[in-house]
């Protein structure tokens, strides 16, 4: 959250992956970092091997399913820092 809060400060697009369990975190950490609007996509992905990684289709699937939501936190002006 720290790196995607400081590129978007020099007005350099993000958008961060965050797992459905962290969502309420990072959200919470972004709000801490001065950052409450800063664009992230809340992905499930537990694969049936419980292996901390994903295949490259997996990945794959994860980018599709997100597509709009990454592109539109890209292609948005960059959120306002809090002051």
């Amino acid at each position: 959250m720290r790196d995607a809060v400081d590129l978007e400060k020099r007005g350099i697009p993000t958008v961060t992956f965050v797992q459905d369990g962290f969502a309420q975190a990072a959200r919470a950490q972004a709000k801490m970092l001065g950052m409450p609007e800063l664009p992230f996509v809340v992905v499930h992905y537990l694969n049936a091997k419980n292996q901390p990684w994903l295949t490259d289709e997996e990945r794959r699937k994860m980018m599709e399913d997100h597509w709009g939501e990454i592109i539109g936190g890209l292609t948005k002006p960059p959120p306002q820092a809090a002051r």
